[in-house]
């Protein structure tokens, strides 16, 4: 097994024992009395992103441009996210802790290469998804999306 198969196992593991929150919804529950799960709001639009932030406030969305496009979350742990031209860019599985308060994705890049990803959720209502990564310049970045 090499060291990527190796890291996604490890990341679902982890997953598994931090609790993932379930994508079926409360039949017991009249619709008066349903809420929405954080998964179920994560998956209920495509997404798209509109800005990036430095830690600062400052827009820092030009130089962070591997955060920006559509991405969208099924209720059966699937996502895609996409250019804003449609090109796809990675695809896989996703998941949230059961509290709400990390995304996981386990994917592939259109180019072919395995990635794990986990990030911090700050905002996750109907209106907005924000969450914070560190970037690959080591740069702390919060990722705003909004519905498409």
């Amino acid at each position: 097994m090499n060291l990527k198969m190796k890291t996604s196992v490890l990341m679902v593991c982890c997953l598994l024992l931090l609790g993932i929150t379930s994508c079926k919804k409360d039949d017991d529950k009249t619709p008066e009395q349903s809420s929405a799960t954080p998964s179920e709001i994560l998956a209920s639009v495509t997404w798209k992103s509109t800005t990036v932030k430095d830690q600062t406030g400052k827009d820092v969305t030009a130089a962070n441009g591997g955060y920006v496009g559509l991405a969208k979350y099924n209720l059966n742990g699937d996502f895609e996210i996409r250019a804003f031209d449609g090109t796809l860019r990675s695809s896989g599985q996703w998941a949230l802790t059961a509290d709400g308060k990390k995304r996981m994705l386990i994917g592939t890049t259109a180019a072919g290469a395995q990635f794990s990803r986990v990030v911090d959720i700050l905002v996750l209502s109907k209106e907005v998804f924000t969450y914070r990564i560190t970037n690959p310049q080591g740069e702390v970045v919060d990722v705003e999306h909004v519905p498409n």
